[in-house]
């Protein structure tokens, strides 16, 4: 192989996408990834890949959340839902609604030369059903059922096995041939009567969001026949006076010949409400790793994690921008709980940086996790300039919109590994300015967030939290004190980031008296006394004096008394 670093680093994160795009890609394997490298296939399968582009939130669902914050707040104030929503303009959001019973429809797709194996009773059970077995994939009705504590319940139906009766060679391997395929599919029951108007959930003119399933063999990773999503091009075409939007495209079963299992599926519908795959899809480029592969977007591994649900309006996590206490957190596969920890933070507010801590246990969506404990996130959703988009993503840019914080410090996700026990916060596990990961903003700003002393049980687990009050960033003890008797002003500084700090004492009139620091410091704490003193080594006057603090982040001017 040409080079191992890169090697490992492609296959490391691919093999983290455990799960399709949304204009993502279905996960391929590692001996998938060297063969790819070997024959020289990678490069035109990565801009496949590219070509997706899901690495980031769906268009319109930064304005969705936007409105729908303006909306509660209007509902807030007692304004009926229509004349609230009248209020506001109208929605952006032209995909699948993340609340309520949307409907969605599922196509089977089968060829002459390639049979279904799963019959299509089987198919609409493990997708608007009961499914097969118990938790977490038992079936999309069910995850998503659980991961939004109730608030959405996909409903729908499945139409198929559809039988072209023709080889599947036949198709041609492009987007106009796979759509004509689907439009022959769909052509055939609109001619026995089935209504698709029922699928444009929002009347906005468009089915909302529907999924093919196939037959057959797939051809390798960022290729045809593989698990994605993407949106239908042939807006001209029609049914009942609907166009269609996105789709998702996916085998019956993978290997051929095997149960049907929804996990892809549940997948690409996270992408229909809107969420990215928070995957390395260019591990060579910007930040990588991904999240490890834990969560729904990365590795089909566990639920969405909190900040996807606050995104989505599943939860609205307690606000702490200043101060300390103690908390309880639920477990989040089945309570809303999480709480967002940093300084001068807005309740409800989702655009900005921040810590974001839930408590995940082996249980629902969560049942494979590899252990239980809290979660802790570092996100950083601020907008770019025009406000509809974010910053970040978990891809390309110098660093990650959603990072997960290992407890360990191993800091293995972003060399490719997978997360593991060791990144969940338990017992003694600790997190502060002064831990490995720490505390510190992506720039290195202080925020003096710190969460510890963990116990309680797996159903309620405690612990304590402190973040920096911001407006206390200069404190003084002793602003009246007596230097000849032993006494002295303290000052307490934080700089919210590395710089040089000067603290400097002058009379009420202005003359400088004592430069009490002027150097470097590091973002942090740090203590500084007066011991009443001037430059020249004599004691000064009693009187009032004025201390000026000035340095990163932080300014401040305030008076202390000196009493000989």
């Amino acid at each position: 192989m040409q080079n191992t670093r890169k090697t490992v680093l492609l296959t490391a994160a691919l093999l983290l996408s455990a799960a399709g795009a949304a204009l993502a890609l279905q996960k391929p394997t590692q001996a998938q990834l060297e063969t790819y490298e070997q024959d020289g296939t990678l490069p035109a399968r990565q801009a496949f890949a590219r070509s997706l582009g899901t690495n980031r939130f769906a268009p319109g669902a930064v304005a969705r959340f936007k409105r729908d914050r303006q909306l509660k707040a209007l509902l807030g104030r007692g304004l009926a839902p229509a004349a609230a929503a009248a209020q506001l303009p109208p929605p952006d959001w032209r995909g699948m609604p993340v609340t309520g019973t949307p409907k969605v429809l599922v196509l089977l797709i089968e060829f002459g030369d390639y049979a279904h194996t799963n019959s299509s009773t089987t198919v609409n059970a493990q997708v608007f059903g009961a499914g097969v077995g118990g938790p977490p994939a038992e079936s999309l009705k069910n995850f998503y059922s659980r991961s939004s504590y109730g608030l959405l319940t996909i409903t729908g139906n499945t139409l198929g096995w559809y039988n072209t009766t023709l080889p599947r060679a036949n198709v041609p391997l492009t987007v106009a041939g796979r759509e004509a395929l689907i439009k022959q599919a769909l052509n055939y029951y609109d001619g026995i009567g089935h209504d698709f108007a029922q699928y444009d959930n929002d009347s906005d003119g468009a089915v909302d969001y529907f999924a093919v399933i196939w037959t057959g063999p797939d051809n390798g990773w960022g290729n045809f026949w593989w698990g994605y999503q993407t949106t239908f091009q042939d807006t001209a075409y029609k049914l009942d006076a609907k166009s269609f939007g996105t789709y998702s495209w996916q085998w019956e079963s993978n290997p051929v010949g095997g149960a049907y299992d929804p996990l892809v599926l549940i997948h690409e519908t996270g992408h229909a409400l809107g969420l990215p795959d928070y995957y390395d899809y260019e591990p060579l480029v910007g930040n990588a790793g991904g999240v490890g592969g834990l969560d729904m977007m990365d590795g089909n591994w566990g639920d969405h994690n909190a900040f996807s649900k606050f995104m989505l309006g599943w939860l609205d996590p307690v606000t702490v921008s200043a101060g300390a206490d103690s908390g309880t957190l639920r477990p989040s596969d089945a309570n809303p709980d999480a709480i967002k920890l940093m300084p001068e933070a807005e309740a409800g507010q989702i655009f900005g940086e921040y810590f974001i801590a839930q408590n995940r246990d082996q249980a629902g969506n969560d049942l494979t996790i590899p252990a239980s404990g809290l979660l802790l996130w570092h996100v950083d959703s601020r907008l770019n300039a025009g406000g509809t988009d974010f910053l970040y993503d978990n891809s390309v840019t110098d660093h990650k919109l959603l990072r997960l914080m290992e407890a360990d410090g191993l800091e293995e996700i972003d060399t490719g590994a997978f997360a593991d026990a060791g990144d969940f916060y338990t017992g003694a596990a600790a997190f502060g300015p002064g831990t490995s990961p720490s505390s510190s903003k992506y720039d290195g700003s202080y925020t003096g967030v710190s969460l510890g002393n963990i116990g309680g049980t797996t159903a309620s687990t405690t612990f304590d939290y402190s973040v920096l009050n911001a407006g206390k960033l200069v404190t003084v003890t002793d602003n009246l004190f007596r230097p000849l008797k032993g006494g002295t002003c303290k000052l307490d500084v934080t700089a919210l980031k590395s710089g040089n700090l000067s603290i400097k004492i002058y009379t009420s009139a202005g003359a400088l008296v004592k430069t009490l620091y002027n150097g470097p410091v590091a973002a942090g704490p740090a203590t500084y006394n007066w011991a009443g003193d001037t430059d020249g080594g004599r004691t000064a006057a009693s009187g009032v004096y004025i201390v000026q603090v000035r340095g990163p982040g932080v300014g401040k001017t305030l008076k202390v008394v000196l009493i000989k």
